[in-house]
């Protein structure tokens, strides 16, 4: 049986998920306790900012008892005494599976369709095999659920367009622009939000990048890691007219960037325009530029609007992408439900050969050579033809594995070499 537990930013907040974060360091030693209290060995840990889930493949306990004895070995672990169990969620078999393929997918991100949960999800994956941690069982079903995430994010729309305010300055920008490339971009602020910002213009192609900030040494050690030019912050109104986009993103109080310096800057560049973006709250360019002909303006709300509809576009790739999912949960069901019929298989097959080795042993004394071998013949033919059949009828009766209640009269039936 294939269970999850798990805990996630759609039902509890951060200072309740914080508290059974599970680091890679802890994995191992939370493996331990796991299988010392419950005798559950086979598990794969999933811990990010937004979620923390154990996967678990086991057959000892039924599934609500299993998932209760996870989530109070985790408690026990992290030495937590409140009680949290309202706050987590389990499934099991395909309930797990369609879930963790939904979590590959990006589906059940906060952000729908963003990429980084692949990646983690890989790197639990292997983490946990590399530790021996992993059944076969739990080895397939998560190389299914890097299946599932490939195809929903190629053959579906979930990634288009930002989902940030950063990626949407950039998508702006290359509305804008033809030739984005080929601009030079004067980042203000040397913050979190101006590292993302930093970090779409080169994935959209653009290296003519200055970076300048309140504090020069946070501009130099951003500067170095996009490999940026660094503009001191007193020279900023004497340079700005060389930029054909200028984006602030600071936490300062007050307009670092006035009308006057941009009319000078358009003055400058005698006729040629500019863009001007303002992500920073409270807003750090003035107002008023809105009213310069040759320099436009666009601020968060308006970048805001973009990853609102960007959201709902991917949003509208759900359906989709929940039809290639519950494909992928289908064959991995298939693969499962038929593993439970490999025993089975093997009884068959091993007691209808032990049967007709032994009858034809009978023969081999009171027969000549060739009627032996006429004999065998036959036998292994005869053999053959009613192990397909008796296997033929096994995957029918018990729907190829999915119904056990037949599958165990099955077992019981061809127990027969114990005898």
């Amino acid at each position: 049986m294939i269970g999850l537990t798990g805990i996630s930013y759609k039902t509890s907040p951060v200072e309740v998920r914080e508290q059974f974060s599970l680091s890679k360091e802890e994995i191992i030693p939370f493996s331990e306790l796991l299988q010392k209290e419950t005798e559950i060995s086979d598990i794969v840990v999933l811990s990010t900012c937004n979620r923390t889930e154990i996967y678990f493949s086991q057959d000892k306990y039924d599934f609500q008892l299993a998932a209760k004895l996870v989530y109070k070995t985790l408690k026990h672990f992290k030495g937590i005494e409140n009680k949290y169990w309202h706050s987590f969620y389990s499934y099991e078999n395909d309930d797990a599976v369609k879930h963790l393929f939904e979590v590959a997918s990006g589906i059940d991100s906060m952000i729908i369709g963003e990429d980084q949960i692949i990646g983690q999800i890989k790197e639990a994956y292997l983490f946990c095999t590399e530790a021996a941690l992993t059944d076969a069982v739990l080895m397939r079903l998560f190389q299914k659920s890097f299946e599932a995430g490939k195809r929903v994010r190629t053959e579906t729309r979930i990634k288009m367009g930002a989902t940030s305010v950063s990626s949407a300055a950039v998508q702006k920008c290359s509305a804008l622009f033809e030739d984005l490339a080929a601009k030079k971009v004067l980042m203000i602020g040397a913050g979190e939000t101006g590292g993302l910002v930093l970090q779409n213009l080169y994935k959209n192609g653009i290296t003519k990048i200055t970076v300048t900030n309140r504090t020069e040494e946070k501009a130099r050690k951003l500067a170095e890691r996009h490999h940026c030019t660094v503009l001191p912050f007193d020279q900023v109104p004497s340079h700005l007219y060389l930029y054909d986009i200028v984006i602030v993103a600071t936490g300062s109080k007050v307009s670092l960037v006035t009308r006057t310096m941009i009319e000078q800057a358009l003055t400058e560049r005698k006729g040629g325009s500019q863009v001007y973006i303002d992500i920073s709250v409270p807003r750090n360019i003035e107002e008023n530029v809105e009213g310069l002909e040759a320099a436009r303006l666009f601020t968060i709300d308006d970048l805001q609007e973009i990853v609102n509809a960007n959201m709902e576009k991917r949003k509208g790739s759900i359906d989709a992408a929940n039809e290639i999912i519950n494909e992928i949960v289908a064959e991995f069901s298939e693969w499962l439900a038929s593993r439970s019929l490999r025993p089975a298989i093997k009884a068959i097959t091993y007691n209808m050969l032990k049967v007709t080795k032994e009858e034809l042993s009978l023969y081999n004394n009171i027969n000549s050579e060739e009627t032996q071998h006429a004999i065998k013949e036959f036998s292994n033919h005869l053999t053959q033809k009613y192990t397909r059949l008796f296997i033929k009828n096994l995957k029918e009766m018990t729907s190829n594995g999915k119904r056990t209640e037949s599958l165990k009269l099955v077992n019981e039936l061809f127990s027969i070499g114990n005898e």
